[in-house]
């Protein structure tokens, strides 16, 4: 066992009251050592010396071999269990070998009844056609099949495709290849009061179209479109680095649309922008339970959307220069499928300054999210952030950057969380103070409870939890490490280095918290309750405190062991 030093076991039995039952010392040479657990006032490793002593009522009453110490048993009806005091060592150990689970994925609701439903729209099984237009590319040419109906009209102009449509009941085929071409729906809004447009479904089945001027895909209509990638069919859609802008027009990304975007179907997707967003609409994006792969390689953001993003299935894997995924004024909701982000900015966002209506749900699936830009958040909100049945894996690597931020409440609920953060502090010209990085920030209240987390934090500076409200554990497993000294901003300050840093800490029953620290391992600025539980908190510097509350310590229940680990 790794020796530890400056050592201190505090154990309540519940609320104190005279009573027999002991606090029992078990050492592995078989000696077994009882004490009244009402009586028992401290257990402290004495700093540079070969045994820790072991107080009662402020006397020191047995001195022991450090490597004899095997555990410590709290014979009371709420009785905590200690089998053999783990080294930080094991901590960041932990945190090297983590493996996620399998993630779950929540089923997606069955298609409404009720035609009037607002989702109803969504589901392409709902949706009859009456007429196919196929449009096959080959080279900068393109040909059509099948009969244009009344109130359609069709341009082509070599490779590019523009249709006009009052028409309900149609879908779009796209096929073929071109290196100069592009599909446009034209808006069909003819008047401030008329709208013509109808939604349709489109269908990729094995297009790859290059526009060197704008989109490839470009929807000016506002209506529903239902994109369909139907099995073992692969698509590749690319735009120019240069848009050739139209009047009235907004043109943002290699497939853009003013309507919201459904997706659904086994096949393939390949999106590459150089001049805009990979998938970007000025409505929402959904991707139904069904979808098969979507790859986008994008110049500023992979995914764009005005209102929502809803996700129950597929495999999305973003490379973005910007964000990974952005919702500008709505929630971000994931509840199956995976999404895997490498990104220079924010690999999830919801909604940039309105809290009304941002909000991040995690309910299922799987999210992996690397960042690498100064105050590139993996997943950042200015509302609610929920996480529940999640799996999520992040990492961030620029200055001040955070893997979970939040402007409202920071809810954790039986998910597997591995979050590790690499970037110094940067001064933030907003807050007129400086930022640090931190695996999970909340700006509001932030509970946790029935998961496992995994947070690492490399940086100087740095917290691995930091909460500017009350922060609650609850039957979780935390490992949690921040290797990062103190960053010196001049000669009078300092931004501290803290694993675990709220304005007040609970750590309820069933919490097995685990924190191993450079400098502080927790720091409660007002108030530190421990109610039940397994704590373990090290600090790796021997001219530090290993749990600082500043104004009030109380323990009903539990073990906490800190001090000082080598």
């Amino acid at each position: 066992m790794k020796k530890i030093l400056l050592l201190t076991v505090v154990v309540l039995c519940g609320i104190i009251h005279a009573q027999d039952r002991p606090v029992v010392f078990y050492q592995n040479d078989g000696t077994i050592r009882y004490v009244d657990c009402s009586s028992v006032d401290s257990v402290s490793f004495i700093p540079n010396a070969t045994a820790p002593a072991f107080y009662v009522s402020d006397k020191r009453v047995a001195s022991y071999s450090v490597r004899m110490l095997d555990r410590i048993e709290f014979e009371y009806p709420a009785a905590a269990s200690a089998q053999a005091f783990p080294p930080a060592a094991d901590f960041r150990k932990a945190i090297d070998n983590a493996v996620a689970p399998t993630p779950t994925n929540r089923t997606e609701p069955a298609a409404p009844q009720d035609e009037d439903d607002d989702e109803y729209g969504d589901y392409i099984e709902k949706y009859s056609i009456k007429n196919t237009l196929t449009f096959t590319w080959s080279g900068n040419t393109v040909t059509r099949s099948g009969t244009v109906p009344a109130d359609v009209t069709v341009t082509i102009d070599k490779g590019h495709v523009t249709v006009k449509s009052k028409k309900s009941k149609m879908r779009y085929r796209l096929q073929g290849t071109s290196t100069d071409g592009s599909f446009k729906i034209a808006n069909m809004n003819v008047s401030a009061t008329d709208d013509n447009n109808k939604k349709f479904i489109l269908e990729l089945n094995g297009v790859d179209i290059t526009n060197p001027n704008g989109p490839a895909i470009n929807i000016q209509s506002g209506k529903t479109v239902l994109v369909n990638m139907p099995k073992d069919k692969t698509n590749s859609l690319k735009d120019g680095a240069v848009y050739t802008q139209t009047e009235g027009e907004s043109q943002k990304g290699t497939f853009f649309s003013e309507g919201q975007l459904v997706f659904s179907g086994p096949g393939t997707l390949n999106v590459t922008s150089l001049g805009g967003h990979g998938i970007c609409s000025d409505d929402y994006i959904r991707l139904r339970y069904n979808v098969g792969e979507i790859n986008i390689t994008a110049a500023k953001d992979g995914f764009n959307t005005k209102d929502i993003f809803l996700m129950y299935g597929g495999k999305v894997s973003i490379n973005a220069a910007s964000d990974g995924i952005s919702v500008r004024r709505g929630p971000f909701e994931l509840y199956g499928g995976t999404v895997d982000i490498k990104c220079a900015d924010d690999g999830v966002v919801s909604d940039y300054l309105n809290t009304d209506t941002a909000f991040v749900k995690i309910g299922g699936g799987k999210l992996d999210i690397t960042t690498t830009g100064a105050k590139g958040h993996a997943v950042t909100t200015t509302g609610k952030l929920v996480v529940e049945n999640g799996t999520v894996t992040a990492s961030t690597q620029g200055a001040a950057s955070k893997c979970f931020t939040s402007g409202g409440d920071m809810t954790i609920t039986d998910s597997y969380i591995n979050l590790s953060t690499k970037g110094n502090p940067q001064f933030d010209e907003e807050e007129n103070d400086w930022s640090s990085a931190a695996c999970i920030r909340a700006k509001s209240g932030l509970s946790i409870s029935g998961s496992n987390l995994f947070l690492l934090s490399s940086g100087q500076g740095s917290k691995c939890i930091n909460s500017s409200s009350a922060a609650t554990l609850g039957s979780s497993v935390l490992t949690i490490a921040a290797k990062g000294s103190d960053y010196k901003v001049d000669d009078n300050n300092n931004v501290r280095s803290r694993a675990v840093d709220a304005v007040s800490l609970i750590i309820g029953e069933g919490t097995d918290l685990r924190v191993s620290a450079a400098r502080t391992a927790i720091y409660a600025e007002k108030n530190l309750e421990v109610a039940g539980g397994n704590s373990y908190a090290y600090t790796l510097s021997n001219d530090a405190k290993a749990v600082n509350a500043k104004e009030t310590y109380l323990q009903t229940g539990g073990l906490l062991m800190s001090g000082y680990s080598e």
